[in-house]
């Protein structure tokens, strides 16, 4: 769905959601302006945590695509997070929120303003601790639940799949102990933070198995080696007739020995002309070494139906979807044996 973008701080998107503004829409009109007041500065302090994970992200090298608020939080959307950063970036939000928390709390107790019938400070200052201490439960998919395993990972014998598990079982049965809690209580929203936590701390341990599974398949393992080409020069017609001749449905363009481009039936779709040469209708090729790990192509196949396996310049082989799909079932298969 619909986001917009807000503001940027240290180079960083900060985009609204478009729940989050229905949210707003919704606490204005029960709350009137002094509610929509204080909650903008509850989310003002999810931003700061958010932005904390990202200042110590960038120090590791880590991409910040943007910070995304939403009605439950917020999210600060990562490139991979190195297990050498992990413990401090993971960290590193919830000691924001302490912190500012804890200033405050102090500022309250000299001076405090009220906004919908609350003390300004002393409520985001007390939501600010305990966001904090929410945060720091060592259950994923809370950020304690990176620290967690961060320090298992580091400090015991234990590998980072068996970390990711323990801390993973951790927090489902912490979310199953919040649902018993919600439902005697008749308390919705403690339910449905209790299923939110669920389903994420399940889904970071298969996401782990997954790319751990893919990192030991190469490009060179899964690549089809029966390579059909076109010439630069070659007509659509000629493709054309090669497509029925092999029933391959895209191939790779070279010109002088080298690879320039791909064509398939999404470019010979986009003319009438048959006499129309490939080159000026194919599209950049997508190349990757052979070495590179599964996880790695799937990523790169996000906008192509296939890559080249090029090394030194010569193409040694094609992936198609169709090759991910059979290595994944495959993968499937031996992983629950």
């Amino acid at each position: 769905m619909q986001s917009f973008k807000i503001a940027r701080v240290m180079g960083i998107p900060i985009e609204l959601h478009i729940t989050f503004i229905l949210l707003l829409i919704v606490v204005f009109y029960f709350w009137g302006i002094e509610g929509l007041i204080l909650y903008m500065f509850l989310f003002t302090s999810v931003v700061l945590h958010e932005l904390g994970h990202s200042y110590v992200a960038k120090k590791y090298g880590v991409k910040i695509e943007k910070i995304l608020l939403l009605p439950i939080g917020g999210m600060a959307m990562m490139s991979e997070i190195s297990k050498e950063g992990e413990f401090k970036i993971a960290i590193a939000g919830p000691l924001v929120s302490l912190a500012l928390g804890t200033v405050l709390l102090g500022i309250s107790t000299v001076t405090d303003y009220t906004l919908a019938e609350y003390p300004l400070f002393q409520t985001v200052g007390g939501l600010n601790i305990l966001l904090g201490i929410f945060n720091l439960l060592p259950a994923f998919p809370m950020d304690g639940g990176r620290v967690f395993r961060a320090l298992l990972s580091k400090l015991t014998s234990m590998s980072y799949i068996k970390a990711t598990k323990l801390a993973s079982t951790v927090g489902q049965y912490f979310a199953l102990a919040l649902l018993i809690f919600g439902l005697i209580n008749f308390n919705v929203i403690l339910v449905l933070i209790a299923i939110f936590i669920y389903f994420g701390a399940s889904q970071e341990y298969r996401a782990l198995v997954a790319d751990t599974l893919f990192q030991d398949v190469p490009a060179k393992d899964i690549m089809s080696k029966n390579i059909v080409y076109v010439n630069s020069e070659d007509t659509v017609d000629d493709v054309l007739n090669l497509m029925l001749e092999n029933r391959f449905l895209g191939y790779p363009v070279l010109e002088n020995g080298n690879i320039i481009g791909t064509i398939t039936m999404n470019e010979i779709s986009s003319t009438t002309a048959k006499t129309a040469k490939v080159k000026e209708i194919m599209s950049p090729p997508v190349m990757v070494s052979p070495e590179a790990a599964l996880n790695e192509l799937i990523k790169g196949m996000a906008n192509t139906d296939r890559v080249y396996v090029v090394d030194n310049g010569n193409i040694l082989g094609i992936i198609s979807k169709t090759d991910i799909v059979r290595t994944l079932s495959i993968l499937g298969i031996k992983n629950n044996r």
